[in-house]
């Protein structure tokens, strides 16, 4: 007895003297460009000791008992740095920097290797946002998005609304949404971008007019890529934001990781909205228009994601498999338009479960790069609309109808299921050239159960429907010279439905595939001066529910074409210091866009969606930022664009030739003037205040003849529209807290959005967000 605790108190004393004699390791790791290497894998080989650096780079490696070491450092897509340390008590290693894999290429083409700098000077048109840059002053991601040059995001002040995305021109379902890559029409079919957390993502990446085969599958003229925030080292971060109409948004997000790079996130996010905002309809008891207060208009949404992986081992540079579990609710107060009654009893209920498998691996001393995403989702979407009351804008009963449905007459569960899986090569021919194959696949099958049909065996929506989709891409990228860079890509599309008939239940196969391509060409006439000019032939599959109808008052149409478009972008980027304290940014970009074979859904007591028109679309858009010290911003971006009906097939609508596209603002502007100051109460604190001002000039939001105006027609149209925001943040450095505080349509102007839905007045919204990392 007595050797055991005399050798478990020498154990005890050989450990405090150990302890005594440890030290620590610290330093700060950087991509070109004084990048932080957030994420870096630092270790000491003979220990394996080992953690991730920090957001801003930095590592601190306590506990290493004094002596000689090999100190490895490993960042995806950049040389391991290795390097011999001795270590006595405290050992301080400075800055250490990596060097890419690629480093003549990139350096050639960007001056720092952040994604978003590399993004925006590709030959094609592509915009790009930081999240956390914009994070403070907005709340959703349509938000954000809206704010750049080229793109026009309409949607009601009604959070969980649709939104209506146009991209040069270029509007509805030929925009393609895409979660890290992944099409949201399959992970998430009837979930609306605005739904999914802001500060959950990283990056926001918008395509104009070309888009990459990494990224796109039959966007047929834009695309927007959300990029998801995935930390692999200790972090955490939580927000919350209170607004006007009874607005609640909380996010939370939590990473771990440990010294053998394995690593852990947990995130969540809750969002509420009364949407009782003050509009102007009419109010049918009194026969009058009136400021009204929206009654049934709640929303809800939860969203939680759980990922676990690892990175920078010997056999995955990174692997990581995600869980994403969301649900959420909605009341409906109108339709596409405001009427002259309210909707209020509709609603629906939605739940999304998504499985999502991520591997990267580089080969062949990294010459060759594979990655894969494959992504299993389950929908399930409630519908009731059976009521026959009539609802005022009052809030009101003030009749009965002789049929039931205040939208459209359902009472319906519906089911999506789907699986996704998009793989890619990279091969490195040489420091200056590339070669990029990409395959997306993506299936999808509907079915689900109409409770309004007594008879099982005549209800449609219990017979499943399938459709299939696989796109290929193959894409080179090369430079020439110090001057020249060139892209292009050829695309193969391919497609199958299997269902039934609507009325007839007979059931119905259709494939076909078509060919596209792509091309882009950069000169840069200096680092901060370039030219570019990028064409694409491109094609839109029709949606699931395009072909098939929704069972109730849109038919199926299985002879629908893929629309398609040449779309021809031509632009240039500037970046100069033209003085000692000012410098300037700007970027512009000409595009032309001929639209065929136009999914439109018909009008009729019965629909169904048909190629319809042929639409031409000229237009130019730009902005311009410019610099007064650290201190001093203003932005300014514009959009002109002309949307035309060129030929239109029905001989009846001959008279649209030549006029406005409905609903398409053709000018639209806006303006930023802000400024910051640091170490206003501590030396890390910042301080920021701005000021934001848009304009959107009249529009007609139906369908009009050459010789209406807004003059003779003014019901036809959207008056000009201006609005004002303002706000301001304020960091507190030490302590990882921001607070701020937003103020949208100060002004009070009367706003609208798509078709003419009337916008909130007067908003406020106060946000808290709290962040730390390394710890």
């Amino acid at each position: 007895k007595c050797t055991v605790w005399g050798l478990l108190s020498g154990i005890f004393l050989l450990g405090g003297f150990t302890l005594a004699q440890t030290g620590t390791i610290s330093g700060r790791v950087f991509l070109p460009g004084s990048v932080p290497a957030a994420g870096s894998s630092v270790q000491l080989q003979e220990t394996g000791a080992g953690l991730s650096a920090g957001e801003d780079g930095r590592f601190t490696l306590g506990g290493i008992p004094d002596g000689e070491y090999r100190l490895v450092i490993r960042y995806t897509g950049y040389k391991s740095y290795e390097r011999v340390i001795v270590l006595k008590k405290r050992l301080v290693l400075g800055d250490i920097r990596l060097e890419s894999l690629t480093s003549e290429l990139e350096e050639v083409t960007v001056s720092t290797v952040r994604e978003k700098e590399k993004l925006e000077v590709k030959p094609i048109a592509v915009a790009s946002v930081e999240v956390k840059q914009v994070l403070m002053q907005n709340s959703l991601i349509t938000d954000v998005i809206d704010r750049i040059p080229g793109v026009r995001i309409r949607r009601s002040s009604s959070l969980g609304d649709n939104s209506d995305i146009s991209i040069s021109g270029m509007r509805g379902n030929a925009v393609r949404i895409y979660l890290d890559g992944l099409p949201m029409e399959f992970m998430y079919p009837n979930f609306d971008i605005s739904t999914v957390p802001l500060g959950n993502l990283k990056r926001i990446d918008v395509y104009k007019g070309v888009v990459p085969v990494d990224v796109g599958t039959d966007a047929l003229g834009g695309a927007i890529n959300l990029v998801t925030e995935e930390k692999s080292y200790n972090s955490l971060k939580a927000g919350y934001t209170i607004g006007s109409f009874n607005t609640h948004m909380a996010d939370l997000s939590v990473g771990l990781a440990n010294a053998r790079n394995y690593f852990f996130n947990v995130s969540g996010a809750y969002h509420y909205a009364g949407n009782s905002y003050r509009m102007r309809a009419l109010v049918h008891e009194r026969n009058r228009v009136e400021k009204v207060t929206r009654f049934h208009d709640r929303y809800r949404m939860a969203f939680g994601r759980f990922t676990i992986g690892a990175h920078s081992q010997p056999w995955a540079d990174e692997i990581r498999l995600v869980l994403n579990i969301s649900s959420g609710d909605k009341q409906l107060q109108n339709g596409a338009r405001v009427t002259t009654t309210a909707i209020g009893e509709a609603f629906y209920e939605a739940e999304n479960l998504s499985a999502v498998l991520k591997y990267s691996k580089s080969l062949w001393k990294e010459k060759l790069a594979f990655t894969s995403s494959t992504s299993f989702n389950n929908q399930a979407v409630y519908f009731r609309d059976t009521t026959r009351k009539v609802y005022s804008w009052s809030g009101r009963v003030v009749g009965n109808k002789g049929y039931a449905g205040e939208y459209a007459e359902s009472d319906s569960h519906t089911y999506m299921d789907s699986w996704i899986n998009r793989s890619g090569l990279v091969g490195t021919l040489s420091p200056r050239h590339r070669l990029l194959f990409s395959n997306l696949y993506a299936w999808q099958k509907f079915h689900g159960t109409d409770h309004l049909e007594p008879d099982p065996g005549r209800d449609y929506m219990r017979i499943p429907q399938y459709l299939s989709k696989n796109i290929a891409g193959l894409e080179y990228e090369g430079i020439f010279g110090e001057k020249f860079t060139v892209s292009a890509a050829l695309k193969r599309y391919d497609f199958t439905i299997d269902g039934a008939e609507n009325w007839t239940k007979a059931m119905v196969h259709k494939n076909d595939g078509m060919w596209g391509w792509n091309t882009g060409l950069k000169y840069a006439f200096d680092p901060g001066f370039f030219i570019r000019g990028s064409y694409e032939k491109g094609y839109l599959i029709p949606l699931f529910s395009q072909f098939v109808g929704n069972g109730a008052d849109i038919l199926r149409n299985t002879e629908l074409l893929p629309e398609n478009s040449d779309n021809l972008n031509l632009g240039f980027s500037l970046a100069k210091s033209v003085a000692k304290n000012w410098k300037i940014t700007s970027a512009a970009n000409g595009f032309y866009r001929m639209q065929k074979d136009i999914l439109f859904l018909g009008n009729g007591i019965v629909k169904r969606y048909v190629n319809a028109d042929h639409v031409r679309t000229l237009g130019a858009e730009g902005d311009v930022t410019v610099y007064y010290g650290d201190s001093w911003s203003l932005k300014t971006s514009v959009t002109f664009v002309r949307k035309k009906f060129h030929r239109v097939k029905v001989a009846e609508s001959k008279f649209l030739e030549g006029t406005n596209f409905p609903n398409n603002p053709n000018f639209y502007t806006n303006s930023e003037l802000a400024w910051h100051r640091q170490a206003v109460l501590a030396r890390e604190d910042r301080f920021r205040v701005y000021l934001f001002y848009h304009y959107i000039s009249t529009f007609n939001h139906i369908m009009i003849g050459r010789e209406n105006t807004p003059e003779n027609t003014p019901d036809a149209f959207v008056p000009v529209q201006h609005r004002l925001d303002a706000g301001c943040s304020y960091k507190f450095g030490r302590g990882g807290l921001t607070a701020a505080l937003n103020a949208v349509n100060l002004t009070n102007a009367e706003l609208f959005d798509n078709f003419k839905i009337p916008r909130a007045g007067t908003s406020f919204n106060f946000k808290l967000l709290y962040e730390i990392s390394n710890f």
